[in-house]
């Protein structure tokens, strides 16, 4: 630890978010326990299997077992009673009418509340409700004062809020390199203490730190930390959608919108990052958060018809696709269409609210047979009628076209030829706009991609950062 002190925390919650938090701060050198009050997720646990995919977390909490630096427990007693800081870090999914479910994380604050013995700082890292920290506040003050007989807890806590920005598929190092830290609370002691136990990462003084990108740390009040994280995702969503929007114009006008998006992310203002037309966004984090930042608009009175645009345009992504397999199809009943991806996103296994998933829902729904592959997603429970095979070039066999849905690294590699010679028809729809178009081509293929043509690709020489296209500079800035 640097000749750091040395703090004992409990993390509440052994899912994306608690799994990350637990191994990194015990890899920085603190003494971590994960309270999990699944039987079968807590022996996986312990047996040094996490139970979802997240490239390199199995390693990283293996290796802070061996150490002795990390330990699992059902027991709230045995993982509160000696914690300087507990982090909540357990689900909070979305109601039907996108307000937040908050049961399961005031159920854990009450549990955490029931086995403090000294004083505590309590930690939501969870994504709550705007407001949502005074209602866990009250829940743990409800139960330290009880006044139902039983004998209160001996120690006293304070909360602090600290959204999570972990993307899936590199959640250690967004954990460990963030580009900003944020507290919310009211206590200056309270958020030193849990600054000090960031220190390693603000300072990047750990094995791995990088010190030239130390993150900002910004104390705020608790409602305006609640609200960064709805704030920061729904900018992203709508950073997508614009993009996708732009694409939809491109097809309509012949330009090319990958070639858009480079022009435009070279200027500092925009940057380049989440300009990718494609299917559009998904996982368990945008979608639900918007439905939640939008519900309390409502709930306010205000129409946030900003939002619900984002979310209407990334609805009608899918439908793009389908479009374009119709210019090639009259009709999508009986046709064989193979699909390149499950997840959301690649490096991860989740399939919540994923695009692919959509697609393939919506294809079948117009009678076509979909086969899919997914290096890391076996199964997709949510989607009847689907068949998922083990190889990516089966996808092809017998195929009319084949679409891809999650830019997987090994679908990059793909050899177009031997895709085009197992399939019957010779339609390739690059829903994530990662290929070259005349590369696919020139195996025989139609090249179909989303607000771009198949011509040559732009690039541009990095000695003198300017575009270029087709080997010949364009115009500067």
């Amino acid at each position: 630890m640097n000749g750091r002190e040395r703090i004992s925390v409990a993390v509440v919650g052994s899912g994306y978010v608690g799994t990350v938090v637990a191994a990194c701060f015990a890899s920085l050198g603190h003494s971590v326990v994960g309270i999990e009050n699944d039987p079968a997720k807590l022996a996986q646990l312990r047996a040094g299997r996490i139970p979802f995919h997240e490239p390199g977390l199995e390693d990283l909490l293996n290796s802070c077992s061996r150490d002795g630096r990390l330990r699992f427990t059902a027991n709230y007693d045995d993982g509160v009673a000696n914690a300087d800081v507990v982090f909540l870090c357990v689900g909070t999914p979305i109601l039907p009418d996108g307000t937040v479910d908050m049961s399961a994380i005031t159920n854990a604050a009450r549990s955490v509340a029931s086995a403090i013995r000294r004083a505590v700082i309590v930690v939501s890292k969870s994504t709550i409700t705007i407001g949502g920290a005074r209602l866990i506040e009250a829940v743990i003050r409800d139960e330290l004062d009880r006044g139902d007989g039983r004998p209160a807890p001996l120690g006293s806590a304070v909360l602090v809020h600290n959204p999570e920005f972990l993307r899936e598929g590199s959640a250690i190092a967004d954990f460990l390199h963030p580009d900003r830290v944020i507290l919310g609370g009211d206590d200056p002691q309270a958020l030193e203490r849990v600054s000090e136990l960031y220190r390693p990462i603000l300072q990047q003084c750990f094995a791995g730190g990088i010190p030239a990108r130390r993150p900002a740390l910004m104390c705020v009040d608790v409602t305006t930390a609640e609200m960064m994280k709805y704030a920061s995702n729904a900018f992203l969503a709508a950073k997508v959608s614009f993009i996708n929007e732009l694409a939809n114009v491109c097809d309509l006008v012949g330009a090319d919108v990958k070639v858009l998006a480079t022009g435009m992310g070279l200027d500092r203002r925009i940057a380049p990052e989440f300009l990718s037309a494609g299917l559009g966004w998904g996982g368990s984090c945008l979608g639900k958060d918007l439905s939640a930042l939008i519900a309390t608009a409502r709930d306010g009175g205000y129409e946030p018809s900003l939002l619900t645009a984002v979310v209407q345009v990334n609805a009608q992504q899918q439908e793009v696709v389908l479009r374009k397999l119709g210019m090639h199809f009259s009709d999508l009943q009986g046709r064989r269409i193979g699909l390149l991806g499950l997840t959301f996103k690649p490096d991860t296994d989740d399939l919540r609210d994923s695009p692919a998933v959509e697609l393939a829902r919506r294809l079948l729904a117009l009678g076509a047979e979909v086969i899919a592959y997914d290096p890391v997603a076996t199964e997709a429970p949510a989607v009847t009628g689907i068949a998922i095979v083990g190889d990516l070039y089966q996808v092809a066999d017998g195929a009319d076209a084949v679409v891809l849905a999650t830019d997987w690294p090994d679908f990059l590699r793909l050899d177009p030829a031997k895709l085009r010679i197992r399939m019957r028809g010779n339609v390739f729809v690059d829903g994530r706009n990662v290929f070259d178009g005349g590369a696919i081509e020139s195996a025989g293929l139609k090249y179909v991609a989303v607000g771009r043509s198949a011509g040559p690709q732009a690039t541009w020489d990095s000695d003198f950062e300017a575009p270029t296209f087709d080997g010949k500079p364009t115009s500067r800035h």
